[in-house]
Protein backbone atom coordinates (compact mmCIF):
# COMPACT_ATOMS: atom_id res chain seq x y z
CA UNK A 1 0.00 0.00 0.00
CA UNK A 2 2.74 2.48 0.95
CA UNK A 3 4.64 1.66 -2.25
CA UNK A 4 1.55 2.59 -4.30
CA UNK A 5 1.05 5.81 -2.34
CA UNK A 6 4.66 6.86 -2.95
CA UNK A 7 4.68 5.96 -6.63
CA UNK A 8 1.36 7.70 -7.26
CA UNK A 9 2.62 10.86 -5.56
CA UNK A 10 5.86 10.72 -7.55
CA UNK A 11 3.90 10.56 -10.79
CA UNK A 12 1.76 13.54 -9.78
CA UNK A 13 4.80 15.60 -8.80
CA UNK A 14 6.81 14.58 -11.86
CA UNK A 15 10.11 16.41 -12.26
CA UNK A 16 9.21 18.80 -9.44
CA UNK A 17 10.61 16.13 -7.11
CA UNK A 18 13.94 14.30 -6.84
CA UNK A 19 14.54 11.51 -4.31
CA UNK A 20 18.16 10.83 -3.36
CA UNK A 21 19.02 7.57 -1.60
CA UNK A 22 22.23 6.72 0.22
CA UNK A 23 23.65 3.21 -0.19
CA UNK A 24 23.06 2.42 3.50
CA UNK A 25 19.30 2.87 3.27
CA UNK A 26 16.69 0.17 3.67
CA UNK A 27 15.94 -1.76 0.48
CA UNK A 28 12.29 -0.68 0.42
CA UNK A 29 13.35 2.99 0.60
CA UNK A 30 16.03 2.63 -2.09
CA UNK A 31 13.34 1.19 -4.38
CA UNK A 32 11.83 4.68 -4.66
CA UNK A 33 15.07 6.66 -5.06
CA UNK A 34 15.70 8.40 -8.37
CA UNK A 35 19.44 8.50 -7.71
CA UNK A 36 21.48 6.23 -5.44
CA UNK A 37 25.07 6.73 -4.28
CA UNK A 38 27.50 7.40 -1.47
CA UNK A 39 28.19 10.82 0.03
CA UNK A 40 30.58 11.82 -2.74
CA UNK A 41 28.31 10.68 -5.57
CA UNK A 42 25.25 12.33 -4.06
CA UNK A 43 27.22 15.55 -3.51
CA UNK A 44 28.08 15.56 -7.18
CA UNK A 45 24.50 14.78 -8.14
CA UNK A 46 23.27 17.67 -6.00
CA UNK A 47 25.81 19.96 -7.64
CA UNK A 48 24.97 19.13 -11.26
CA UNK A 49 23.64 22.18 -13.04
CA UNK A 50 21.37 20.08 -15.20
CA UNK A 51 19.44 18.98 -12.10
CA UNK A 52 18.59 22.48 -10.96
CA UNK A 53 18.84 24.71 -14.02
CA UNK A 54 15.22 24.51 -15.16
CA UNK A 55 13.46 25.09 -11.85
CA UNK A 56 12.25 28.52 -12.93
CA UNK A 57 10.23 26.80 -15.65
CA UNK A 58 6.83 25.22 -15.02
CA UNK A 59 7.28 21.70 -13.78
CA UNK A 60 10.93 22.24 -12.82
CA UNK A 61 12.55 20.78 -9.72
CA UNK A 62 11.21 22.19 -6.46
CA UNK A 63 11.83 19.48 -3.86
CA UNK A 64 14.59 17.05 -2.94
CA UNK A 65 13.76 14.29 -0.49
CA UNK A 66 17.08 13.11 0.86
CA UNK A 67 16.94 9.57 2.21
CA UNK A 68 20.14 9.84 4.18
CA UNK A 69 21.21 11.66 7.33
CA UNK A 70 21.24 15.29 8.44
CA UNK A 71 24.67 16.38 7.21
CA UNK A 72 23.86 15.01 3.74
CA UNK A 73 20.67 17.04 3.53
CA UNK A 74 22.61 20.12 4.65
CA UNK A 75 25.13 19.53 1.87
CA UNK A 76 22.38 19.15 -0.71
CA UNK A 77 20.76 22.39 0.48
CA UNK A 78 24.07 24.28 0.24
CA UNK A 79 24.79 23.02 -3.28
CA UNK A 80 21.27 23.15 -4.68
CA UNK A 81 20.76 26.66 -3.37
CA UNK A 82 24.18 28.09 -4.09
CA UNK A 83 24.18 31.73 -5.29
CA UNK A 84 24.82 30.55 -8.86
CA UNK A 85 21.91 28.09 -8.82
CA UNK A 86 19.59 30.61 -7.16
CA UNK A 87 20.50 33.18 -9.83
CA UNK A 88 19.68 30.69 -12.59
CA UNK A 89 16.29 30.13 -11.00
CA UNK A 90 15.54 33.80 -10.39
CA UNK A 91 15.99 33.41 -6.63
CA UNK A 92 13.71 30.39 -6.29
CA UNK A 93 14.86 27.80 -3.76
CA UNK A 94 14.81 24.03 -4.00
CA UNK A 95 13.52 22.72 -0.68
CA UNK A 96 15.55 19.83 0.76
CA UNK A 97 13.54 17.47 2.94
CA UNK A 98 14.77 14.85 5.41
CA UNK A 99 12.10 12.20 6.11
CA UNK A 100 13.19 11.91 9.76
CA UNK A 101 14.94 14.90 11.34
CA UNK A 102 16.42 12.61 13.99
CA UNK A 103 18.48 10.82 11.34
CA UNK A 104 21.88 12.17 12.30
CA UNK A 105 25.41 10.81 12.37
CA UNK A 106 27.22 9.91 15.58
CA UNK A 107 30.59 10.59 13.93
CA UNK A 108 29.49 14.07 12.85
CA UNK A 109 28.39 14.76 16.42
CA UNK A 110 31.90 13.97 17.73
CA UNK A 111 33.19 17.34 16.51
CA UNK A 112 31.41 20.66 16.88
CA UNK A 113 32.20 24.21 15.83
CA UNK A 114 32.97 25.05 19.47
CA UNK A 115 35.33 22.13 20.12
CA UNK A 116 37.20 22.55 16.83
CA UNK A 117 37.48 26.31 17.39
CA UNK A 118 38.96 25.61 20.81
CA UNK A 119 41.49 23.25 19.21
CA UNK A 120 42.34 25.90 16.61
CA UNK A 121 42.88 28.52 19.31
CA UNK A 122 45.16 26.21 21.31
CA UNK A 123 47.21 25.39 18.22
CA UNK A 124 47.60 29.08 17.42
CA UNK A 125 49.44 29.54 20.71
CA UNK A 126 52.24 27.10 19.86
CA UNK A 127 52.55 27.03 16.05
CA UNK A 128 51.92 29.34 13.10
CA UNK A 129 48.22 28.73 12.52
CA UNK A 130 48.49 30.14 8.99
CA UNK A 131 50.43 26.96 8.09
CA UNK A 132 47.55 24.71 9.18
CA UNK A 133 44.92 23.65 6.62
CA UNK A 134 41.66 22.40 8.18
CA UNK A 135 40.09 19.41 6.41
CA UNK A 136 36.68 18.11 7.39
CA UNK A 137 35.28 14.80 6.29
CA UNK A 138 31.95 15.34 4.54
CA UNK A 139 30.40 13.44 7.47
CA UNK A 140 30.28 16.65 9.50
CA UNK A 141 28.00 19.59 10.16
CA UNK A 142 27.61 22.54 7.81
CA UNK A 143 29.19 24.67 10.55
CA UNK A 144 32.43 22.69 10.33
CA UNK A 145 32.45 22.88 6.55
CA UNK A 146 32.01 26.63 6.99
CA UNK A 147 34.90 26.66 9.48
CA UNK A 148 37.13 25.10 6.81
CA UNK A 149 35.92 27.30 3.97
CA UNK A 150 36.60 30.43 6.01
CA UNK A 151 40.16 29.35 6.87
CA UNK A 152 41.47 28.18 3.50
CA UNK A 153 40.38 24.59 4.12
CA UNK A 154 38.35 21.96 2.37
CA UNK A 155 35.94 19.07 2.79
CA UNK A 156 36.61 15.52 1.61
CA UNK A 157 34.96 12.14 1.18
CA UNK A 158 36.39 8.67 1.55
CA UNK A 159 36.68 8.57 -2.24
CA UNK A 160 38.89 11.65 -2.62
CA UNK A 161 40.57 11.91 0.81
CA UNK A 162 44.06 11.34 -0.63
CA UNK A 163 43.64 13.98 -3.33
CA UNK A 164 42.33 16.41 -0.72
CA UNK A 165 45.22 15.78 1.71
CA UNK A 166 47.69 16.26 -1.13
CA UNK A 167 45.93 19.52 -2.04
CA UNK A 168 46.03 20.68 1.57
CA UNK A 169 49.70 19.80 2.15
CA UNK A 170 50.65 21.67 -1.02
CA UNK A 171 49.21 24.78 0.62
CA UNK A 172 50.24 24.34 4.24
CA UNK A 173 52.75 22.68 6.50
CA UNK A 174 50.21 20.50 8.31
CA UNK A 175 46.58 19.39 8.24
CA UNK A 176 44.01 19.36 11.03
CA UNK A 177 41.71 16.49 9.99
CA UNK A 178 38.30 15.92 11.58
CA UNK A 179 36.14 14.21 12.65
CA UNK A 180 37.19 10.69 11.55
CA UNK A 181 40.59 9.60 12.86
CA UNK A 182 40.63 6.32 10.92
CA UNK A 183 40.07 7.77 7.45
CA UNK A 184 42.71 10.40 8.18
CA UNK A 185 45.28 7.90 9.47
CA UNK A 186 44.70 5.31 6.74
CA UNK A 187 44.96 7.95 4.03
CA UNK A 188 48.07 9.58 5.50
CA UNK A 189 49.88 6.25 5.87
CA UNK A 190 48.96 5.27 2.31
CA UNK A 191 50.53 8.55 1.17
CA UNK A 192 53.78 7.54 2.86
CA UNK A 193 53.52 9.96 5.77
CA UNK A 194 55.47 8.61 8.74
CA UNK A 195 53.51 7.54 11.86
CA UNK A 196 55.89 9.89 13.72
CA UNK A 197 54.35 12.79 11.79
CA UNK A 198 50.78 11.87 12.73
CA UNK A 199 49.43 13.17 16.04
CA UNK A 200 46.13 12.27 17.72
CA UNK A 201 44.05 15.12 19.12
CA UNK A 202 42.02 14.07 22.15
CA UNK A 203 38.97 16.35 22.13
CA UNK A 204 38.29 16.08 25.86
CA UNK A 205 37.70 19.63 27.11
CA UNK A 206 40.10 19.40 30.06
CA UNK A 207 43.16 18.44 27.98
CA UNK A 208 45.67 20.99 26.77
CA UNK A 209 46.86 20.56 23.17
CA UNK A 210 44.70 17.47 22.82
CA UNK A 211 46.99 15.58 25.17
CA UNK A 212 50.12 16.37 23.11
CA UNK A 213 53.39 18.12 23.88
CA UNK A 214 54.48 21.17 21.91
CA UNK A 215 57.21 18.99 20.36
CA UNK A 216 54.68 16.45 19.03
CA UNK A 217 52.50 19.21 17.57
CA UNK A 218 55.51 20.92 15.99
CA UNK A 219 56.75 17.81 14.16
CA UNK A 220 53.29 16.72 12.97
CA UNK A 221 52.05 16.82 9.40
CA UNK A 222 48.63 15.41 10.24
CA UNK A 223 46.63 16.18 13.38
CA UNK A 224 43.78 13.69 13.77
CA UNK A 225 40.58 14.39 15.67
CA UNK A 226 39.43 11.43 17.80
CA UNK A 227 36.10 10.77 16.07
CA UNK A 228 35.07 7.50 14.46
CA UNK A 229 32.23 5.73 12.67
CA UNK A 230 30.33 3.39 14.99
CA UNK A 231 29.52 1.07 12.07
CA UNK A 232 33.08 0.66 10.78
CA UNK A 233 34.92 0.67 14.10
CA UNK A 234 33.14 -2.59 14.98
CA UNK A 235 35.26 -4.55 12.51
CA UNK A 236 38.22 -6.22 14.21
CA UNK A 237 41.28 -8.26 13.23
CA UNK A 238 39.57 -11.37 14.57
CA UNK A 239 36.78 -10.98 12.01
CA UNK A 240 39.32 -11.23 9.20
CA UNK A 241 40.88 -14.36 10.73
CA UNK A 242 37.46 -15.96 11.24
CA UNK A 243 36.22 -15.30 7.70
CA UNK A 244 39.46 -16.52 6.11
CA UNK A 245 39.26 -19.73 8.15
CA UNK A 246 35.62 -20.20 7.13
CA UNK A 247 36.12 -19.30 3.43
CA UNK A 248 39.73 -20.02 2.39
CA UNK A 249 39.58 -18.27 -1.01
CA UNK A 250 37.80 -15.14 0.22
CA UNK A 251 39.08 -11.67 -0.61
CA UNK A 252 38.61 -9.10 2.18
CA UNK A 253 37.66 -5.56 1.20
CA UNK A 254 36.92 -2.86 3.78
CA UNK A 255 36.01 0.80 4.07
CA UNK A 256 38.83 3.22 5.07
CA UNK A 257 36.75 4.31 8.09
CA UNK A 258 37.79 0.97 9.63
CA UNK A 259 40.63 0.76 12.16
CA UNK A 260 44.12 0.99 10.74
CA UNK A 261 45.08 -2.57 11.71
CA UNK A 262 41.96 -3.91 9.97
CA UNK A 263 42.66 -1.89 6.80
CA UNK A 264 46.27 -3.08 6.86
CA UNK A 265 45.27 -6.75 7.12
CA UNK A 266 42.51 -6.56 4.49
CA UNK A 267 43.28 -7.25 0.85
CA UNK A 268 41.78 -3.95 -0.29
CA UNK A 269 40.21 -0.79 1.11
CA UNK A 270 38.07 1.86 -0.54
CA UNK A 271 34.94 3.98 -0.48
CA UNK A 272 31.47 2.52 -0.91
CA UNK A 273 31.62 3.47 -4.60
CA UNK A 274 34.97 1.68 -4.94
CA UNK A 275 33.71 -1.42 -3.13
CA UNK A 276 30.62 -1.60 -5.34
CA UNK A 277 32.63 -1.14 -8.54
CA UNK A 278 35.36 -3.58 -7.52
CA UNK A 279 32.96 -6.39 -6.70
CA UNK A 280 30.65 -5.75 -9.65
CA UNK A 281 33.54 -5.87 -12.10
CA UNK A 282 35.20 -8.94 -10.54
CA UNK A 283 34.99 -12.28 -12.40
CA UNK A 284 32.06 -14.68 -11.83
CA UNK A 285 32.82 -17.02 -8.97
CA UNK A 286 34.75 -14.37 -7.03
CA UNK A 287 34.36 -14.49 -3.26
CA UNK A 288 34.27 -11.34 -1.13
CA UNK A 289 34.00 -10.51 2.57
CA UNK A 290 33.04 -6.86 2.92
CA UNK A 291 33.73 -4.66 5.94
CA UNK A 292 31.14 -1.91 5.69
CA UNK A 293 27.47 -1.20 6.43
CA UNK A 294 25.36 -4.36 6.40
CA UNK A 295 22.43 -3.23 4.23
CA UNK A 296 24.86 -2.13 1.54
CA UNK A 297 26.68 -5.49 1.63
CA UNK A 298 23.38 -7.36 1.35
CA UNK A 299 22.39 -5.24 -1.65
CA UNK A 300 25.71 -5.92 -3.40
CA UNK A 301 25.19 -9.64 -2.83
CA UNK A 302 21.73 -9.51 -4.46
CA UNK A 303 23.08 -7.53 -7.39
CA UNK A 304 25.90 -10.04 -7.95
CA UNK A 305 24.32 -13.51 -7.80
CA UNK A 306 27.25 -14.99 -9.75
CA UNK A 307 29.61 -14.19 -6.86
CA UNK A 308 29.81 -14.92 -3.15
CA UNK A 309 29.47 -11.68 -1.16
CA UNK A 310 29.26 -11.85 2.63
CA UNK A 311 29.61 -9.52 5.60
CA UNK A 312 33.11 -9.51 7.06
CA UNK A 313 31.63 -9.97 10.54
CA UNK A 314 29.14 -12.79 10.99
CA UNK A 315 26.96 -10.26 12.85
CA UNK A 316 26.36 -7.48 10.26
CA UNK A 317 27.03 -3.88 11.27
CA UNK A 318 24.06 -1.62 10.47
CA UNK A 319 23.83 2.16 10.59
CA UNK A 320 21.04 2.80 13.10
CA UNK A 321 20.46 6.42 12.09
CA UNK A 322 20.16 5.56 8.40
CA UNK A 323 17.63 2.98 9.53
CA UNK A 324 15.43 5.76 10.91
CA UNK A 325 14.34 6.51 7.35
CA UNK A 326 11.40 4.18 6.79
CA UNK A 327 8.82 3.64 4.11
CA UNK A 328 6.25 5.14 6.49
CA UNK A 329 8.01 8.44 7.09
CA UNK A 330 9.00 8.69 3.42
CA UNK A 331 5.35 8.29 2.42
CA UNK A 332 4.28 10.88 4.99
CA UNK A 333 6.30 13.59 3.21
CA UNK A 334 4.11 13.69 0.10
CA UNK A 335 0.78 15.14 1.27
CA UNK A 336 2.47 18.17 2.87
CA UNK A 337 4.50 18.72 -0.30
CA UNK A 338 1.40 18.63 -2.49
CA UNK A 339 -0.35 21.01 -0.11
CA UNK A 340 2.54 23.46 -0.42
CA UNK A 341 3.61 22.98 3.21
CA UNK A 342 6.56 20.56 3.14
CA UNK A 343 7.73 19.10 6.45
CA UNK A 344 11.28 18.60 7.73
CA UNK A 345 12.85 21.17 5.43
CA UNK A 346 16.60 21.45 6.02
CA UNK A 347 17.81 24.99 5.48
CA UNK A 348 21.38 26.08 6.30
CA UNK A 349 21.95 29.61 7.59
CA UNK A 350 23.06 31.87 4.75
CA UNK A 351 26.39 32.91 6.31
CA UNK A 352 27.28 29.32 7.20
CA UNK A 353 26.25 28.12 3.74
CA UNK A 354 28.43 30.73 2.04
CA UNK A 355 31.67 29.52 3.63
CA UNK A 356 30.67 25.84 3.60
CA UNK A 357 30.12 26.10 -0.15
CA UNK A 358 33.77 27.12 -0.57
CA UNK A 359 34.94 23.95 1.20
CA UNK A 360 32.50 21.80 -0.78
CA UNK A 361 33.44 23.32 -4.14
CA UNK A 362 37.10 22.62 -3.40
CA UNK A 363 36.14 19.05 -2.54
CA UNK A 364 34.28 18.61 -5.83
CA UNK A 365 37.21 20.08 -7.76
CA UNK A 366 39.50 17.45 -6.20
CA UNK A 367 37.30 14.45 -7.03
Amino acid sequence: MLHKIIESAKKRLGNRLLILGHHYQREEVIAHADLVGDSFQLSRMAAERSVFSDVSNAGGLEFIIFCGVHFMAETADILANSPANLARRGGRRVEVILPDVLAGCSMADMASYETVSNCWEQLSRVINIDEVIPVTYVNSSAELKSFCGERGGISCTSGNARAVLEWALSRGRRVLFFPDQHLGRNTALKMGISPNEIADWNSAADLELGGNSVEIISRSKILLWDGFCCVHQRFLLGHIDEIRNAIPNVRVIVHPECRQDVVSKADEAGSTAYILKRITESPPGSCWAVGTEGRFVERIAKQNPDKTVVNLAFQPSYCSTMGLITLENLASMFNPIEQGKPLNVIRVDEKIAKNALIALQRMLENG
